[in-house]
Parts: C-alpha cells; structure tokens; sequence
C-alpha cells in the first residue's frame, strides 16, 4: 500500500512545521524574558499598592503564558480521537 501525497497536502504539512517552529521561538523568547525580569518585577509588585491598573498588568502580563502553553500542548500531542 503506497500512498502518494497531493502537492497540496505537502504544502500543508511544511507551512504546519513553519508554525510550529515560530510557536517554540516565541515560547522560547518569552520565557527567556519572564525568567530574566521576574525578580524585580515581582519586588516592584509587591512593594507598590493594589490598583485596578495592577491587576490588570498582572492579567496582561501572565495568561497569554498560560495560552501559549495550551497552543503549545494542542500543536504537539496528536489527537487520539478515534471513530468507530
């Protein structure tokens, strides 16, 4: 059993690894970044009053870590749903 790929579907897969490897590079600098200033960001943090500004810098500033996890999970697991 050969299976030969439409030229379409090969362009699919190349610009799906494209993606994927942009989304590591992104992941990769973003982490660098929240790892490199976290120390003084959490002391500029704590030291300072809790405003509605704060908290919304806090919510600007660490769920897009938690969504680029769960892209991350959803590009790389394979999805296991099977039909019957």
């Amino acid at each position: 059993m050969q299976m030969e790929n439409s030229v379409d579907e090969i362009v699919i897969a190349r610009s799906l690894k494209l993606f994927a490897y942009i989304l590591i590079s992104t992941v990769t600098f973003w982490t660098y970044d929240f790892v490199c200033s976290l120390h003084e960001e959490w002391t500029f943090l704590l030291r300072s009053r809790w405003t509605k500004v704060k908290g919304l810098y806090i919510i600007a500033r660490y769920v897009p870590f938690a969504l680029m996890i769960t892209d991350l999970y959803g590009t790389f697991v394979p999805n296991t749903v099977h039909s019957r």
